[in-house]
């Protein structure tokens, strides 16, 4: 199905402080989609954390759909904290927060990819028959004179449950309406 972006005019610079980025703990949100997170082009050799969600795993998280790879996006948005935070000279800040936080992020995207028998072929899938009334809010991330900033589009409609972005999006949740992604997309970007 053929989606149209609704970008959202909100892109804020974010995550002077780890504090603030909204990285700890494991969120119940879902979301599906493949992120981009871990290329960190430039970086200096102090900076170099490894990314330790492989593309072949995000692809699958992203297949097994919105309560699967919502996690791992939540992961990959940890790993691009720890970038920012690196490059703005916060080293023991970031090593602290890749070494707890960011691992833990990880560990809980692979625990519910396991215990929802992701990747495995366990039963039929179940056709689903909801019209497309929904919206995807994804977002795409970019450093910015070391600062990370975040762009946000709503994508739609779509079916319940139905993840999808446009090319370099992660997926963050799914709305009912094109009002309701809009409003919840825009308080996700001033929460970071």
């Amino acid at each position: 199905m053929k989606t149209h972006p609704s970008m959202l005019a909100v892109a804020l610079a974010s995550c002077t402080l780890l504090s603030a980025c909204g990285g700890g703990g494991a969120d119940s949100g879902s979301g599906s989609g493949s992120s981009n997170a871990g290329s960190s082009g430039g970086t200096s050799a102090s900076c170099q954390y490894s990314n330790l969600i492989s593309d072949s795993e995000r692809s699958q998280a992203s297949a097994c759909g919105i309560q699967v790879s919502g996690n791992y996006a939540q992961a990959d948005s940890g790993y691009d904290s720890v970038i920012a935070a690196c490059k703005q000279g916060q080293k023991t800040t970031a090593d602290n927060y890749y070494n707890s936080t960011y691992k833990k992020m990880v560990d809980y995207a692979r625990s519910v990819s396991k215990e929802l028998g992701c990747g495995q072929n366990n039963g039929p899938t179940l056709p689903n028959n909801s019209t497309a009334s929904n919206y995807n809010f994804c977002v795409k991330s970019t450093s910015v004179n070391g600062k990370l900033s975040y762009e946000g589009a709503c994508y739609g409609p779509v079916k319940s449950g139905e993840g999808g972005c446009g090319s370099g999006y992660s997926y963050v949740s799914q709305y009912a309406s094109l009002s309701s992604c809009t409003s919840g997309g825009k308080s996700w970007l001033e929460a970071r």
